[in-house]
């Protein structure tokens, strides 16, 4: 029964003033569940904007497929909440994989830059997505989350340096496009397996630092801190904290943008049970919370909204708020807490003895 299980006291607080919580969910939700997340208390959702599939082939051949994406920034408009996309995705016109960072040209540069550019004019304010439907509250789009996971070959090239100059092309076009854009350097995946090729988190942002004329161009630093148990937080926030430090960048805030366990049953090291995954739900965002001024941590995203049972990924199959059925799992309990949502609009999940 939920009712046996307790969570601790600091996690039943509501999220303070300033600090985000969020979802980034794994697959592309229904209107039905942006419904729930609305009624959930959730502000803002991390998506993924995924250049390749926009522009698929040149815009000066064939004009970018914005569809996909106007639906779930509306779906997201019309409850109340703002989208917080990741970019990410090189189309094969300019790369030959989308992992791949578009600064090996200047052509591909320019290409990026221009892509960029366009996404701001659409989706910014005064954007032309909002003059297409004034029925809508513009709620535009003012943070943008650069790649995803880059110090790890799953995503991208593992290679500071060359990171750098996607940070400083996105951030020169979006800042250009609309002066008060955040630029956020995308969620570093926190620790990785297999160094080298892959890189620590906090050794990838030294490098980045250290590819000179870098820090102007971006606002913020976000991180996926996927460990065994929510205490592991605390050293890796505070190793990328010193690093911020001793490049003189103790102000910029750190945005998790990416923060789960799975329910399942010990698989993997991020598989924590059913009862377990609400406890390192609460314990995270009462450490994060706790902790947000002397950190600067912006807020936080839960990954993921619902189970998805046929993800290929170790754990995300289990890392939802809900079981695939949108029935409430006890994480789901302490996030409402959180949110100050209504825990009631789904019915609780049954989990046997």
């Amino acid at each position: 029964m939920i009712a046996l299980f307790v969570l601790p006291a600091a996690a039943f607080a509501a999220a303070p003033p300033g600090f985000t919580v969020g979802v980034s969910p794994q697959t592309p939700a229904n209107a039905g569940d942006y419904a729930l997340m609305q009624e959930a208390g959730v502000r803002s959702l991390r998506l993924p904007l995924n250049w390749s599939t926009i522009e698929g082939h040149s815009p000066y051949l064939v004009a970018p497929n914005w569809s996909s994406f106007d639906h779930s920034v509306e779906l997201a408009a019309e409850y109340g909440m703002r989208v917080f996309p990741f970019v990410w995705g090189t189309p094969l016109w300019v790369a030959g994989q989308p992992r791949i960072e578009p600064v090996r040209s200047a052509w591909a540069r320019r290409a990026w830059a221009s892509f960029l550019r366009r996404a701001v004019q659409r989706y910014g304010p005064e954007g032309e997505f909002w003059e297409e439907r004034p029925q809508l509250e513009p709620l535009p789009i003012g943070a943008w989350e650069i790649w995803n996971e880059e110090n790890i070959v799953t995503f991208g090239e593992a290679d500071p340096r060359r990171f750098a100059r996607t940070i400083r092309v996105a951030g020169r076009a979006i800042h250009g496009a609309d002066r008060g854009a955040k630029v956020i350097l995308g969620g570093l995946f926190g620790r990785p397996l297999q160094v080298p090729p892959n890189v620590d988190p906090g050794d990838f942002v030294e490098r980045v630092y250290r590819a000179h004329g870098v820090k102007r161009f971006f606002d913020g630093i976000a991180l996926h801190p996927y460990v065994a148990d929510a205490a592991a937080i605390r050293p890796m926030i505070r190793n990328l904290r010193r690093v911020m430090r001793r490049h003189h960048d103790a102000a910029t805030p750190i945005y998790l943008t990416e923060m789960g366990w799975g329910s399942d049953s010990y698989q993997t090291r991020w598989e924590r049970g059913v009862y377990g995954q609400a406890r390192e739900l609460a314990q995270a965002f009462s450490l994060l919370v706790g902790h947000r001024r002397s950190w600067r941590i912006a807020g936080a995203w839960w990954f993921t909204w619902a189970d998805t049972p046929e993800s290929l990924c170790q754990f995300c199959d289990s890392a939802g708020l809900l079981t695939s059925n949108r029935e409430a799992k006890p994480a789901w309990y302490a996030f409402t807490e959180l949110t100050g949502g209504d825990p009631e609009i789904v019915p609780r999940a049954s989990f046997g003895g």
